[in-house]
């Protein structure tokens, strides 16, 4: 018994050491870069060729005035939950920026005005298909927790129902 609960007491600290490394990681990131948004996975298709969904970006905070035309950036605007990236190609007489995807026919409303304050970085490194865990835990698996946790649940049932059978030969559930 003492070895199980020492097994689960290594199990949690292990867990809460990952959270804690993985939240300091993206702080330290963060204040090195000086981003509020140090990484960001690629969440859909439309900057293919040059990156795909699933890719993970490394960004850069650099002031609004050194952006130049085909630069890559990330940016929030109100009507979308997750950020933007896309390429600037323009940059207009007030200062503000407009965008577009290279793999997109034309530009979003949106994409037209973007203020410097919508601006979280520019991109200055691709990692490959790292991303997909991120968007596979948001895409796919939060959304059906509640399946997994229910099927999780029938197979812990299954088993300790075998293995109670097994023990003496027939079913026993108390």
């Amino acid at each position: 018994m003492k070895r199980k609960i020492k097994y689960l007491d290594n199990s949690v600290f292990y867990i809460i050491l990952g959270v804690v490394l993985a939240l300091g990681i993206n702080w330290g990131l963060a204040f090195a870069l000086n981003t509020d948004m140090p990484v960001v996975a690629v969440e859909s298709y439309s900057m293919v060729p040059t990156f795909t969904k699933g890719d993970i970006l490394i960004l850069q905070g650099v002031p609004a005035n050194s952006l130049k035309t085909g630069d890559i950036i990330v940016f929030s605007v109100p009507q979308q939950p997750t950020p933007i990236v896309h390429r600037i190609v323009t940059i207009n007489p007030d200062q503000t920026f407009q965008t577009k995807g290279d793999a997109n026919t034309g530009q979003l409303p949106y994409e037209k005005d973007i203020k410097s304050s919508e601006i979280h970085g520019k991109a200055v490194l691709i990692i490959p298909y790292l991303g997909w865990l991120k968007i596979g835990m948001m895409e796919y698996f939060l959304p059906n927790i509640l399946w997994f946790v229910l099927t999780g649940g029938i197979i812990a049932l299954i088993y300790m129902g075998v293995k109670l059978y097994r023990k003496d030969g027939f079913f026993r559930f108390w």
